[in-house]
């Protein structure tokens, strides 16, 4: 009897503890609930007293997906802070919240869902001129260490580059195999209309899985000089080498091209040129009247050229990569003796040495200037080639180097304020203003 009464009364606690528990975890449960339930209502209503706000940051961030360049990027900064001060009811994120959307806004990555943004891939073959140096010389190297890339054809100047760039090739890690030297004076109609025969030929000789899907203008020079003395047969030599000689180039490789890119499934073709700082938006510097002539007539050509392409649905887009101050090249050593050259021809026209006693001065302190600046690594140059070569849809200018970015800003100031900052950053002196 006592044990059965000692059994019962175990029973019992065990039922009033249990009823006691269910009890407290219905209580904390309705504290959780009514907890979770009061954040939930005071989430709604910031919400709700905030949405203007959070719209404006979305949209503001939405909209800066659609660009890969800062410079569109950074004006979407400036729309996103003039929107959350404009639009009634959003608000004007304190100085902390503001730089942490911009530096969101500024490096956020593009939505991959648009084409545009669509990598394309590294196949087909390249032909690149002006690889007897410099920036075509190093595009050369890198796009040899590219497996993806069958054959690149480097347009060579001199035939003794040849074997001079086969060893950088082998000395880069890249595949000396695939790299195909072709003669090239691209301001000779017949040099280009051979090598553009010769290309083909090679093309049809090793049955590439894809054909030349690209082609990349590196080839350059750059005069310098006073307009008013400055030779007309040199302007002319300028032009023919940074604009006839791209254009030569172009229409020879353009059948090409365009075999190759109308294969369906086949990647889409580019058709690349080197321009200067920040392309026509750029200040006018003094002395390049004919280098800065040249450069601005090739990005008109591409900009006319690519739109053709796309009323044509072409696959092939036209692009220009604008590097600043590009070292080493062979601009300056070139350029020295340029210069020479211009004196020589200036003298010989006016009969004496009025435009070197005049100009001299301001010439010296140019060089000096150029010699002084840090400049880009070709390297930097070649690599912008590549990711152009890759990119869903090229920018219609990529600039290499930050005095190719800063460029266009000061080129987009008031003409009294840049003419102000290039004279006082070149030359120290404001002269006439």
């Amino acid at each position: 009897a006592t044990l059965g009464s000692s059994v019962n009364l175990h029973r019992c606690s065990r039922s009033r503890a249990r009823a006691r528990l269910e009890k407290l975890m219905d209580q904390r449960s309705s504290t959780v609930t009514s907890a979770l339930g009061g954040a939930a209502a005071i989430g709604l209503a910031w919400l709700d007293a905030h949405h203007l706000t959070l719209d404006v940051i979305a949209l503001s961030i939405l909209i800066a997906t659609l660009y890969k360049n800062w410079f569109w990027r950074a004006l979407c900064v400036a729309a996103s802070y003039k929107a959350l001060g404009a639009v009634p009811g959003a608000e004007v994120l304190p100085a902390w919240g503001f730089a942490v959307l911009a530096v969101v806004i500024m490096n956020i990555p593009p939505l991959r869902f648009y084409a545009c943004f669509r990598a394309q891939p590294e196949e087909g073959c390249v032909f690149v001129t002006g690889a007897d140096s410099g920036m075509g010389e190093a595009t050369v190297l890198l796009l040899s260490t590219k497996p993806g890339y069958e054959v690149v054809y480097a347009g060579c100047f001199l035939e003794s580059s040849f074997d001079v760039l086969k060893a950088k090739v082998k000395s880069a890690g890249g595949d000396e195999y695939k790299v195909v030297p072709v003669l090239l004076d691209v301001t000779s109609d017949e040099s280009v209309t051979d090598a553009a025969t010769t290309v083909e030929t090679d093309l049809a000789t090793r049955k590439p899985a894809v054909g030349l899907i690209g082609v990349i203008n590196c080839a350059g020079m750059g005069f310098s000089g006073p307009a008013e003395y400055f030779p007309i047969e040199m302007y002319k030599r300028q032009m023919d080498v940074n604009f006839f000689g791209y254009i030569r180039v172009v229409q020879a490789f353009m059948p090409l091209v365009k075999a190759a890119t109308s294969v369906p499934g086949v990647r889409r073709g580019r058709v690349v040129f080197i321009g200067t700082g920040g392309g026509i938006l750029s200040p006018g510097p003094p002395l390049l009247t004919a280098y800065m002539a040249s450069k601005w007539a090739i990005e008109a050509f591409c900009r006319s050229m690519r739109v053709e392409m796309q009323l044509r649905e072409l696959p092939i887009d036209c692009c220009m990569v604008n590097p600043g101050f590009v070292k080493p090249t062979m601009l300056m050593s070139e350029g020295l003796k340029l210069n020479g050259r211009m004196w020589d021809a200036c003298a010989m026209k006016l009969g004496s040495e009025v435009a070197q006693e005049e100009y001299g001065p301001l010439l010296e302190q140019f060089i000096k200037y150029s010699a002084e600046q840090p400049g880009t690594h070709v390297s930097e140059v070649a690599k912008a080639m590549v990711v152009v070569l890759a990119a869903g849809r090229p920018a219609s200018s990529t600039k290499v180097g930050f005095d190719s970015k800063a460029a266009p800003i000061v080129g987009s100031l008031p003409v009294t304020v840049s003419e102000w900052v290039i004279k006082k950053s070149m030359f120290g002196t404001l002269g006439t203003v």
